[in-house]
């Protein structure tokens, strides 16, 4: 079992594609297979299977609210389900994966606050700003397997 990674977003609307770039950046930290990084446009039902194999989880985001460019990183059990803008949360795809599968590996969410999620946009100098400090977390997370303080989301 190693960890797993996945960035979520839209590449096609500004920050929303923050996720999936943090994802990809964090290959150059992570050592050569170390870590399974998936990019997905949303969580679906269809990833339980990764994740009942993972031996941990990282799930890496952009949010609405809070200073753009601020990064948080929560136990995915601890981040407000009503908050999280994609249909399926992943504390529900974490529940799912324990019942199909018995069980579920530590989560984590990680996240960056974002500016804009115009279509066609790139991303703001503001979340451009913070990929550095969201890789280093996703890095971190990995090579710590997990056992690392959690880092609030400034309101």
């Amino acid at each position: 079992m190693k960890p797993l990674v996945i960035g979520l977003g839209n590449p096609l609307r500004g920050d929303d594609s923050a996720g999936q770039r943090a994802a990809e950046l964090s290959f150059h930290c992570i050592a050569p297979g170390g870590a399974d990084v998936r990019l997905c446009h949303q969580l679906t039902p269809e990833l339980a299977e990764l994740l009942a194999r993972a031996s941990l989880a990282i799930f890496v985001d952009a949010r609405d609210g809070g200073e753009p460019g601020s990064v948080c990183a929560l136990r995915a059990s601890s981040y407000g389900e009503t908050r999280h803008t994609h249909f399926l949360t992943p504390g529900a795809l974490l529940q799912l994966t324990r019942t199909l599968y018995g069980r579920a590996p530590q989560a984590w969410l990680v996240t960056v606050s974002a500016a804009q999620f115009e279509f066609g946009a790139p991303l703001s100098p503001e979340v451009e700003a913070a990929l550095p400090e969201l890789v280093e977390r996703i890095c971190a997370l990995v090579a710590a397997e997990g056992a690392l303080p959690e880092m609030p989301c400034a309101s």
